[in-house]
């Protein structure tokens, strides 16, 4: 046997302390902050919806309307002037910005294709002899809109 003493190896050296908890700390802050945002969205939203606070300003002209609707329909009248249909409308209320749009159509229950802007009270059409042609109006201020009036038909007559 032998009587050389045992040697065991020297312990490792101690590692430095562990910065976990630093690197962590940053998304901890970052997520209580996010935390923090969304509650004061959410009570902001709250505080400005609730039940006796000041709501939104309503914007329609009549209450009694559609949101956004103008009262009333305009007038509609057809007259003939030779092959020409003249049809001229009115309306009660008109401010200068609003114009008219016109629908057409052969017959009344035709009379649902796009509506052709008009800057003015007239709207002629040359029709051929024989042939009626129907129309109908609303008036148009900015986004609100009238109700559209009586479809008015009138045919050209024979020569």
């Amino acid at each position: 046997m032998s009587t050389r003493p045992r040697t065991t190896p020297p312990p490792p050296p101690p590692e430095p302390p562990s910065k976990g908890i630093e690197v962590g700390l940053l998304p901890f802050i970052a997520s209580i902050v996010g935390v923090l945002f969304v509650c004061g969205v959410i009570g902001g939203v709250l505080w400005v919806t609730r039940e006796d606070g000041d709501g939104p300003v309503a914007t329609h002209t009549d209450p009694t309307q559609p949101g956004g609707a103008l009262a009333g329909t305009p007038q509609l009248d057809v007259a003939l002037d030779g092959e020409t249909l003249v049809f001229t409308f009115d309306y009660e209320g008109l401010q200068e910005g609003d114009h008219f749009e016109v629908r057409t159509g052969g017959d009344p229950d035709q009379v649902t294709g796009t509506p052709v802007r008009v800057d003015g009270t007239e709207f002629r059409v040359g029709v051929a002899p024989g042939v009626q042609q129907c129309a109908t109006v609303q008036v148009v201020r900015g986004s609100q809109r009238s109700g559209w009036s009586q479809v008015q038909c009138e045919t050209v007559r024979k020569s």
